[in-house]
């Protein structure tokens, strides 16, 4: 029953289809001959136009004479040859522009570039490559050459010369009054029309950017316009997309005229028709499979449509049986996947913690998401009040020297979970790891007091003696005053960083309470602290001079307050961490000088005379300029990186797409990034770099000239001399010589 329905449908839509086809590719090859018919009038007519008019110039008697004279000797003559091309400018109806070339003279008049020099005429080279014979003119069509916009007819001045002729006339005719032809003629649809020049040359085109390109031999292009008569040849493909073809030749100059409709334009009235069919055939299909699934068994079908639900299993199911085989399967699989997975986030658990302690200390959460993290988590922290102690290693630089990174990271690890045991002796406590070299450890209580401060620096002595015995490591303990609440928590690590700065004054090996500084030492400590930060603020407005006066300022003060060269070390390798700290907010790269051992140069020092002048001569320059660096816009760093890489590489095949992928961006932005930036075209600029590279080996060194333009990567010296004397004004040898006579008188 299925067959009996469908069948007589599908050969209805098949001869359906194939009628509607041959009806409209007979319309299309129709109006395919009349649209080539207009155009090849058209173009025809508007080329005999320009040939006629070139014609008329160079026969007419006073540009004859013009050609044979020179300014030297007939001026007036010149005159009159050009008032007689602005007249024939004037009295035609097509607009263009004439160039006159004095082969004698080697000088140009053209209507838009003025009286010049025949070598500065901008299509000097394709019009010697171009040569016009006896009576002839030769048309090239734009885009035949690098820079060519416009259609160009050559013709020899006089007309009828025999030999040598005295000069050339070259028509300069816009593209735009080509393609207004084709806007004349109405396509409709996605037609294309091509017209190819005797060489195989794309004239005009109805897509701009196909202009003056040549046809590839193994294009179905070529072989059509090559043999436009093969019956295989009723179709072609072009950049992809099939089209129906049709051709003329014109009589007047032998260019090929085609005009293509796309294949897809032609079948669609035929695959509507295919479609309506499918659809029916579909809809018929559906019918009986509606039928077909009333005497099956509705019982499967729930599980059926819950394994195509979440497994691909239901397609290997034959039966009832199979399918709840394939259900149950998924199953277990599902409750292994959510085994695994919760055993990974178990061991991702402390990590996600020790994020969570991180944003606590620096206040980096609100109340509510306080609350809800710590619902989520459970913080081991008990009651309400809370100390927060900071461990830091006194000598951290050393460390750093003296162990490898492995080796720090397992010794801080260690010396945290000792802590830990001897807070969890007393208290509730957790502790993370802020910054390299310190440990913040956050203990809990119900309620502060006498006994509690008492036990928190007792913790302190403690966790000071065991990281000497057991680490053979001196550290520093801050402890901060008690504060309520979770929030708070960022106040009490504020203070107990404070409170760090103090082993400045106090030495290393310490602990150091709010309570336990004396009012003489806060005042000073807090002064010294003070200018610091006044000499960083100073750095990160960019403002070098505040700073050096800061910085003297703090040397004046310090020999006030701090008896011993090792505190005085101490003091402003704490100021080049703060700097080192300001740079990596201001880069994402990290500060600029990561690799350079500035703190070993710092203790290396013997007077405060010497640490203000390394400060103000090597440090604080080098901040200003990586903070200009940080604050330059992306376009100029771009730019400045390509810069780096032309003068790294000119001497190889550099391109603008090279370029332009060693900085990671697309060829059109960077080329327009560079003119913004240089007021340089990119090509512009390349053959800058180049010549200035040629005049160095040129002064400097007895390279030959052919070296040199190798190296330059040039493809010939004829062509490296050339561009050398368009930029100098002089040969390369000629430089050379004239730069050494300079230099021995």
């Amino acid at each position: 029953m299925l067959l009996v329905s469908i069948v007589p449908v599908l050969l209805l839509g098949m001869f359906s289809s194939l009628f509607a086809s041959r009806s409209v590719q007979k319309e299309v090859d129709h109006n395919h001959q009349i649209i080539l018919g207009q155009i090849q009038y058209q173009i025809d007519g508007f080329l005999q136009s320009l040939e006629k008019s070139s014609l008329q110039l160079a026969s007419n008697i006073v540009l004859e004479e013009a050609v044979k004279t020179s300014p030297q000797q007939n001026l007036s003559q010149i005159f009159a040859g050009i008032d007689t091309i602005q007249r024939q400018r004037s009295l035609s109806d097509i607009p263009y522009d004439i160039s006159l070339i004095f082969n004698q003279t080697h000088k140009v008049y053209s209507t838009r570039y003025g009286y010049l020099n025949e070598t500065d005429f901008t299509y000097y080279d394709l019009v010697k490559r171009n040569s016009t014979k006896y009576n002839s003119a030769v048309v090239i069509p734009p885009g035949s050459n690098p820079g060519q916009n416009e259609l160009l007819l050559l013709r020899p001045v006089p007309a009828f010369s025999a030999d040598m002729a005295d000069g050339t006339l070259v028509l300069h005719v816009a593209t735009d009054k080509l393609t207004g032809l084709f806007d004349r003629v109405q396509l409709g649809g996605n037609r294309k029309l091509l017209v190819i020049d005797e060489t195989g040359r794309i004239v005009m085109s109805s897509s701009r950017e196909e202009m003056g390109a040549r046809l590839t031999q193994s294009s179905e292009l070529y072989r059509y316009w090559s043999q436009p008569d093969l019956e295989s040849m009723d179709h072609l493909t072009l950049n992809g997309v099939e089209y129906s073809p049709s051709v003329q030749k014109s009589s007047f100059n032998n260019w090929t005229y085609i005009a293509m409709t796309p294949l897809a334009d032609l079948t669609r009235q035929a695959s509507s028709i295919q479609l309506l069919t499918w659809i029916v055939v579909g809809l018929l299909v559906v019918l009986w499979v509606l039928v077909s699934l009333v005497g099956s068994n509705r019982l499967y079908f729930p599980i059926q449509r819950l394994l195509y639900k979440f497994t691909s299993e239901a397609k290997t199911s034959n039966g009832q049986q199979d399918g709840l085989q394939a259900l149950d399967s998924f199953i277990q699989q599902m409750v292994k996947t959510n085994e695994k997975l919760k055993s990974e986030l178990s061991e991702q658990l402390p990590y996600l913690k020790e994020t969570v302690f991180q944003q606590l200390l620096r206040g980096e959460m609100s109340e509510q998401e306080i609350r809800r993290k710590t619902e989520h988590y459970g913080f081991p922290l008990q009651g309400s009040w809370f100390y927060v102690c900071l461990v830091d290693l006194d000598r951290y630089v050393a460390f750093q020297q003296d162990y490898r990174e492995r080796d720090r990271a397992l010794m801080m690890y260690a010396l945290r979970k000792m802590i830990e045991e001897l807070g969890e002796e007393a208290f509730s406590c957790i502790t993370l790891t802020p910054m390299p070299g310190q440990v913040a450890v956050i203990i809990g209580v119900d309620k502060p007091g006498d006994g509690t401060d008492e036990q928190m620096r007792d913790l302190a002595e403690q966790i000071r003696a065991k990281a000497n015995e057991l680490f053979h490591l001196t550290v520093t303990v801050s402890i901060s005053e008690a504060y309520k609440e979770y929030h708070a928590i960022s106040d009490a690590y504020q203070e107990a960083t404070e409170l760090l700065g103090y082993r400045l004054l106090l030495g290393h090996n310490v602990v150091i309470s709010k309570r336990a500084i004396g009012p003489s030492v806060r005042q000073s400590g807090q002064s010294l602290v003070t200018r610091q930060k006044q000499v960083v603020k100073s750095l990160a407005k960019g403002n070098l001079e505040e700073a050096k006066e800061h910085l003297a300022q703090t040397i004046q003060y310090v020999p006030q307050y701090v008896h011993n060269s090792e505190t005085v070390l101490g003091l402003f390798a704490y100021m080049l961490g703060e700097i080192e700290l300001l740079l990596q907010e201001w880069s994402p790269h990290g500060d600029p000088y990561h690799q350079l051992d500035l703190y070993k140069e710092l203790y290396a020092m013997t007077s405060l005379t010497e640490v203000k002048r390394w400060f103000e001569e090597s440090v604080f320059p080098m901040v200003i300029q990586a903070l200009q660096e940080a604050s330059m816009p992306k376009q100029t760093k771009i730019v400045q990186q390509a810069l780096a890489y032309i003068e790294d590489h000119i001497e190889t095949d550099l391109s603008l797409q090279q370029v332009a992928d060693a900085v990671r961006v697309s060829p059109t932005q960077l080329s327009r990034f560079f003119k913004d930036e240089t007021n340089w075209a990119f090509g512009d600029y390349l053959i800058h770099v180049r010549m200035e590279r040629a005049k160095s080996w040129l002064t400097q060194t007895d390279m030959p000239i052919k070296e040199i333009a190798e190296r330059l990567r040039y493809t010939s010296v004829t062509n490296f001399n050339r561009i050398f004397k368009q930029v100098t004004n002089v040969p390369p040898g000629q430089y050379r010589k004239n730069i050494r006579e300079e230099l021995h008188s």
